[in-house]
This record gives C-alpha cells, structure tokens and sequence, in this order.
C-alpha cells in the first residue's frame, strides 16, 4: 500500500498555488494509513503554515455531520416521524407549500427548495415566509441549502435548544471532542477563507437589493463563510457553520459508522439511496459518488469552502480532505478535479 503519488499530487497542488494548503487524513474504522498536512493555512495578510490540528471551516459538510446526525438523534427518541410535516413544527406553515412537505423530503432535498436565496436581504420578519413560501411541486433532487435550514430550526424546536447547543451536548462533548464546534472559533489555529465576501456580495446581487448590507470585508478566519449562516443566522444554521480538524472530523466518522452515535439501522438507512435517481441521496449523503473508483455503498459530501469526506463501507475506507481553497478568493470549478483525483488515487493506494 503506498501513498507515494498522491502525497506527491497534493505537494504539487500547495506548490503551484492551486490550494493554499490541506490537511488529507486517509484511514480504516480502526487504523491511519495516511496523514499529511502541506501548504499554508493563511496567505493574507500574513502567511501562516498549515498543521495537522488546523481547524477548518467544514461548510456543507456541516448537514450530514451535524443536521442530518441530529434530526436522526431525535428521530431515534421518536420525537417525529420522518413522514411528519412542516407544518407539523411550524403551524404557521400550514397555508404554504413547505408546509406540506415532509422531513424525510427535507432530508433527501427532494422538498421542491430552490437550492439557495440569500435571506439575510430580506427583512428578518419575512425570512420564514420566503422559506415556506419557495417550494414547488418537483419531487427531483436539488440540492438545498434552505431545506437544511428548516432542518436546523426543526432541530432547535424538538429540542427547545440551540442548534450548535445540542450538537455540543449530543454530539460532540460524548465523543470527546475539543475542535469541533459552531463558530464564532477563537483559537489561532484556524484556516482563513475568503479575503472579504465578494463571492458571496456578488451572487447576492442576482436575487434582489444589497446596498443597504454590511459586508465583511476582511480576512474571514473562525467566522463561517457561508452568507445565510453568518448573515441570518449568527453563524448558526443547518446548512453550514461547523467547523472541526481532519482528526476530529474522522472521529466523528468512525463513531458514526461504528453505530455509537445513532444505531446501526439508522446508519444503513441514512445512507441508502432514497431518490433511485441519477443523483442518488441518502440523509444528509450522496450515495455512490465515484462508481469508477469506489463501491456503490460509498457515501460523501463536500464543502464549498474546500472539503470533502467519503467512505467506502465495503473497503472500509475513510477519507477526510480539508482544504481552505477558497483563500484568498473564490475560484470556481477548482475543486471537483482536485478531489475527484484525491479518490483515483486513493482507491489505487488501497487496491
């Protein structure tokens, strides 16, 4: 088993300045088999290098390791039902089309959500409007960063706390866990994102009037990039705003699939394809990502500011890639090849 042409792969990627730097931990449910930090965990204004405990901002991957695990948690206590719906938690949905959606569709982003809308121009009072207002009839797959909002809020009204509470309490204090938190992050051992929130000014400015908003425009470090997270939200939301290092981020994997945080049955149901589409969901996963390379029980998710986790059940593979590739600007398209390579060369390592 040798890691020598991805090691030599991700050098090249922090040396010819494609990614600032990365934190790649590669393993099985019980053993490391490789774990490399390279490059820089900060560019601007001042260079800082990068190490194996840098905490990360882990954007989307926030739903299947925080949302999804929640709403299973409470699900588990049968708190609800997974056909429940909206209105169900929020009666004030009832009129809308949201309302009529259930959790499980919520989950599978198969509730007709448009896949983003930057609520923080809205005013606060008509943020829930918008939300239970915007679904359609499509029963297809869009992915949602909304309908993973309404889960977070469907988390805090089960369980009358916060959500970066309960992930605190349910999840990550039983394991153990010190750098795995919502943010704001006030250790310095964190990777910086994007110098300002252009990206995220710029998108905005396709939906409706920005003028009036306060953007950031400093180097975004332990802050959530994530606009309706940091903006609506306080940097608390479903859909993103935790953050965590590749070791912990592993931990909470093997924890996962070991059944110590939900059981097993709920673990092969949370990642079996719901959707027998082209795009295959599970709860909070996409399943079967890479059939070239890895088996067709291999579960994944990314993160747009860099990050990415798979698992192969089958290999009993795990790997935790965390990258701060948006610093110090966004750049569109640079991930999908990069990780896409990450798991060629990975499944070769592990033949």
């Amino acid at each position: 088993m040798s890691f020598k042409q991805l090691d030599k792969y991700l050098v090249s990627c922090t040396s010819e300045r494609k990614i600032p730097g990365v934190v790649c931990w590669i393993g099985s449910s019980k053993n490391t088999l490789f774990f490399k930090a390279l490059g820089h965990a900060q560019l601007l204004p001042g260079k800082a290098k990068i190490n194996k405990n840098t905490i990360f901002d882990l954007a989307s991957l926030t739903k299947p390791l925080a949302t999804a695990l929640s709403i299973m948690l409470l699900y588990e206590k049968k708190q609800f039902k997974l056909s429940d719906k909206v209105k169900i938690f929020f009666p004030m949905a009832s009129s809308y089309p949201t309302g009529q959606k259930t959790v499980k569709q919520l989950l599978t982003h198969t509730a007709g959500l448009p896949a983003w809308f930057p609520l923080y121009i809205l005013p606060e009072q008509d943020r829930l409007k918008y939300l239970f207002e915007s679904s359609g009839k499509s029963k297809s797959v869009v992915y949602s960063c909304l309908g993973y909002i309404i889960l977070g809020m469907i988390i805090e009204k089960i369980s009358n706390q916060s959500l970066d509470i309960f992930c605190r309490e349910e999840l990550f204090k039983p394991l153990g866990l010190n750098n795995t938190m919502f943010g704001p992050v006030k250790k310095k051992n964190v990777a910086a994102t994007e110098f300002g929130n252009k990206h995220e000014e710029l998108t905005a400015a396709q939906y409706g009037k920005i003028k009036k908003m306060k953007w950031r425009n400093y180097v975004l470090k332990g802050e959530v990039h994530d606009g309706n997270s940091y903006y609506a939200f306080n940097g608390v939301s479903g859909n993103a705003g935790l953050f965590s290092t590749a070791q912990e981020t592993a931990k909470i994997i093997r924890s996962y699939i070991a059944g110590n945080i939900v059981t097993k049955k709920t673990v092969r149901m949370m990642i079996q394809d719901h959707t027998n589409g082209k795009e295959k969901r599970g709860f909070g996963w996409i399943i079967d990502p890479f059939p070239e390379y890895v088996s067709n029980r291999s579960f994944y998710h990314t993160g747009f500011t860099g990050t990415m986790c798979l698992v192969d059940p089958a290999k009993d593979l795990i790997i935790v890639f965390l990258t701060n590739a948006v610093h110090p600007v966004v750049r569109q398209g640079l991930m999908p090849g990069i990780r896409q390579k990450v798991v060629e060369m990975t499944a070769v390592a592990t033949a």
